[in-house]
């Protein structure tokens, strides 16, 4: 079996615990964390943006770092301070207890693991680059399903703290220590190639036919990237998405409530946007194996769009089931696809240090939309006209990714094949 397929059983399993310092799982602990210490909810989002925008210089630095040592131990690091500050916050007394450990916490989940994982399953596949992206990629919303529901359990049964000390505790174990023991930095290192092919083709003329990649195996340094106009398009597309994504995330729960579904239901929206977006993420990399990257993000920003004018009907529970529907299916496909227009485009090699310059634009935007819909609805008791916001950021995106052609190489690789 190629070592690959363990990598994208290391990286789902990443992602499943990791899935907890994600912002639909923190809004989970929103309303009770503030109504026992009597916090606004902008006090409560505040460390979470600045440890977001931390995050962005966290990731200029991690980019570099994992292009020339791997991920490995820059996600074991990773993991365990996640893990150690959400035990830490099951004791906390005051808001600077919150404020230091959500802002560590924060810019070790936005700037470290963000690009550390983002790069990869991209060095091990080519050909098969979609669907082992996508399989890699289902370990975060199948934690950000489960765990809400263990969360709200805890929280229902007990307390908030306990929750909190449970969570701290699985990401230690089911994320820190399989990356220690199986996480490898490339193929090359372990004289193998990506996908698992054999060095000389000529000895696989037996075998049964391997995939013809979509894109050349072409790398460009993060210079010969900045060179480039879709790295600008695309950089910009993902940032009013996350800005969208961040702000809805956080507040969705509360949102829900605040509209009359209960407490329970309203996690249990959650939970199904989240494996629903188990199934986006898995379109998502069959799509991309065999239609262009571009069209597909495109109309996948758009299918977001949709998903957040629907939640602005939210009213009759119905209504909140079928965002749960499209919403997750969209979002669920836009982070690997993000992941893999980059990869596509401008190859293997440098990715994380590209990678770490377009993270520590968009973690702005991630940290900011959180704030953002705080402040709207502490100013209008409402969060209607933010959430409309993020339905124009979401078009905005798709239109930016419509335009963003890829480079020379790329664009050649593509007419090869079709040709």
């Amino acid at each position: 079996m190629f070592y690959g397929w363990v990598l994208v059983l290391v990286v789902a399993l990443g992602g499943f615990s990791a899935s907890t310092e994600a912002l639909p799982v923190l809004g989970i602990f929103l309303k009770p964390i503030t109504e026992e210490f009597g916090w606004t909810r902008a006090t409560f989002t505040l460390p979470l943006t600045i440890g977001g925008i931390a995050g962005g210089g966290a990731a200029i630095l991690t980019g570099p770092i994992v292009d020339r040592f791997g991920s490995r131990w820059a996600l074991v690091a990773a993991y365990g301070v996640l893990g150690t500050a959400f035990a830490l916050m099951s004791v906390m007394e005051n808001l600077w207890h919150f404020y230091a450990l959500q802002m560590v916490a924060r810019s070790m989940n936005t700037g470290v693991m963000a690009v550390a994982t983002a790069v990869v399953i991209p060095n091990w596949f080519i050909a098969r680059r979609g669907r082992a992206l996508s399989l890699s990629n289902l370990g975060f919303p199948m934690g950000a399903a489960i765990i809400p529901l263990f969360v709200q359990a805890l929280i229902s049964s007990s307390s908030w703290r306990p929750a909190a000390f449970g969570v701290g505790m699985l990401i230690l174990i089911v994320s820190m220590v399989p990356t220690a023991l199986f996480m490898r930095r490339r193929p090359e290192d372990m004289g193998l190639l990506p996908d698992g092919r054999p060095p000389d083709i000529r000895a696989a003329s037996s075998e049964e036919p391997r995939p013809r990649p979509m894109v050349a195996d072409v790398s460009l340094t993060l210079k010969e990237a900045l060179h480039e106009p879709s790295f600008y398009l695309i950089s910009a597309a993902g940032f009013f998405w996350w800005f969208g994504r961040g702000g809805l995330v956080l507040h969705v729960v509360a949102y829900l409530t605040d509209s009359g579904l209960s407490p329970g239901l309203a996690v249990v929206a959650l939970s199904m946007q989240s494996a629903f977006g188990a199934a986006g993420a898995l379109l998502a990399g069959f799509l991309r194996d065999h239609f262009n990257v571009r069209y597909v993000l495109a109309a996948d920003f758009a299918l977001n769009g949709i998903g957040l004018a629907i939640l602005l009907s939210v009213g009759p529970a119905w209504v909140a089931i079928v965002w749960s529907i499209v919403y997750g299916i969209a979002q669920g496909g836009s982070v690997p696809l993000q992941r893999l227009i980059f990869a596509d485009y401008f190859g293997r090699r440098h990715l994380g240090s590209i990678e770490g310059v377009v993270r520590a634009a968009q973690n702005i935007a991630q940290a900011t939309g959180p704030l953002a819909a705080a402040l709207a609805y502490d100013a209008t008791s409402s969060y209607r006209s933010i959430f409309s916001v993020f339905v124009l950021v979401s078009m905005a995106a798709m239109v930016l990714v419509l335009v963003a052609r890829p480079p020379a190489h790329a664009r050649d690789a593509e007419d090869n094949r079709t040709g």
